[in-house]
């Protein structure tokens, strides 16, 4: 049966009871925090995630044979209800550790308050250099984040590998048109994209930060068509692409492909009327034998929530996972004692094998993490197009470009 996520009021938090296990001791539970956007795609994935985490967790004898309780707080995407909602998790609801959000904005406002109040915060969507900057500008009070997802510069290395050997040395593109949401995490993507292509000697023909609240995008693509660009880089996660790339689709652009929030999940296919077709956007955990993890994870997920795994939802169920073995070598959820065990995990999940490094982001490449390219096909599927290691299907042109 199909689990939702129940939403209340703005800025309120909701208490997610599990009682699964009967084993479990009730004197103390061990209280998890999750902060994500209600009411989007990508919140919704989160707390999916959280959910099946929780009750596998339940199911298995706790943590420390400890039932494990989740709250969740929603942040909107706003910073200051993000800070509100964190408050509330830490000081009202006593959460010993609190995972999210899905804006890098919302997670760097929230480091200042897990800095004050000394409480472990892991961050499974937020993508930007600047929380680890933020670490690295104070050791000893912010030493309590952890990021277990990717940077957006594994998100800019993932997508620059994928378009220099498909679009461009399989097919022959020499102009590129970026095209990216006005955020905080997307600013380095972009800038690293322009001296990466360049230096491939690519002509950037085009190149523009669009405002979230956008709903028209034929402005965009037709200045995109006008520039004569072989592929157009698409950066978005708090946009809905649906609507984008539907216009992109009927003003027939050319091929598109890069990093949508909304576009991983198999709603996006229906929410786009099937004008997907040919997008080729990160995934992060398809079905695909990434680890040994990533399969069952998968299949499990799908026939519980009847979705395919957002871009939050393989890093949420990892970090939960994650938290409890640490715990459990430390047996303490002392923050202070946790953030030595946690420095030194090596941890294989569902969406690759987590090392940190010395700013608590889990590295990447070959062996650690890797993030697949999949492309939507006509009949509404998607197959991983890169690594070629780990490739289902081949790249297809947009229908109206095919030779």
């Amino acid at each position: 049966m199909k689990r939702r996520s129940w939403v209340i009021g703005i800025g309120t938090v909701l208490t997610v009871f599990f009682f699964l296990t009967s084993g479990l001791a009730t004197a103390k539970t061990i209280k998890i925090g999750v902060i994500a956007p209600f009411k989007t795609p990508s919140g919704e994935d989160q707390i999916n995630a959280a959910i099946m985490a929780v009750e596998e967790l339940n199911a298995q004898g706790g943590i420390m044979k400890q039932k494990v309780e989740l709250v969740l707080g929603n942040d909107e995407y706003k910073p200051e209800k993000g800070v509100m909602a964190f408050k509330k998790l830490v000081l009202e609801d006593k959460c010993d550790v609190v995972f999210g959000t899905c804006s890098s904005g919302v997670a760097k406002a929230v480091m200042d308050q897990m800095a004050r109040y000394k409480k472990i915060f892991i961050a499974t969507g937020a993508a930007s250099e600047a929380l680890s900057d933020l670490l690295k500008s104070d050791l000893a009070n912010y030493k309590y984040w952890f990021r277990v997802m990717h940077l957006s510069g594994d998100l800019s290395t993932a997508v620059h590998e994928f378009i220099y050997n498909l679009p461009v040395k399989k097919h022959g593109a020499k102009r590129m048109a970026i095209m990216a949401e006005n955020a905080l995490w997307t600013r380095g993507m972009v800038k690293d994209a322009e001296e990466f292509f360049k230096g491939k000697g690519l002509e950037i023909a085009y190149s523009e930060f669009f405002d979230t609240e956008t709903k028209d995008f034929t402005p965009i693509f037709t200045k995109i068509i006008k520039s004569k660009a072989d592929f157009i880089y698409e950066i978005s996660a708090h946009v809905d692409g649906a609507v984008y790339i539907k216009q992109w689709f009927d003003l027939k652009g050319p091929m598109i492909g890069g990093v949508s929030g909304t576009g991983v999940n198999e709603r996006y296919w229906k929410d786009s009327g099937g004008k997907a077709e040919s997008e080729s956007i990160v995934v992060y955990t398809p079905r695909v034998a990434i680890t040994p993890k990533t399969i069952p994870f998968y299949d499990k997920y799908v026939s519980k929530f009847n979705l395919a795994p957002g871009y939050p939802t393989g890093y949420t169920y990892d970090a939960i996972h994650m938290y409890k073995e640490a715990v459990e070598k430390a047996k303490t959820t002392d923050p202070d004692k946790l953030v030595p065990i946690i420095e030194k995990m090596d941890y294989v999940g569902v969406a690759g094998r987590y090392v940190f490094d010395e700013l608590h982001n889990p590295r990447y490449g070959e062996g650690y993490r890797q993030l697949p390219i999949a492309q939507w096909r006509k009949d509404g599927s998607r197959g991983v197009v890169w690594p070629s290691k780990i490739a289902t299907v081949e790249y297809q042109l947009p229908p109206w470009l095919k030779k």
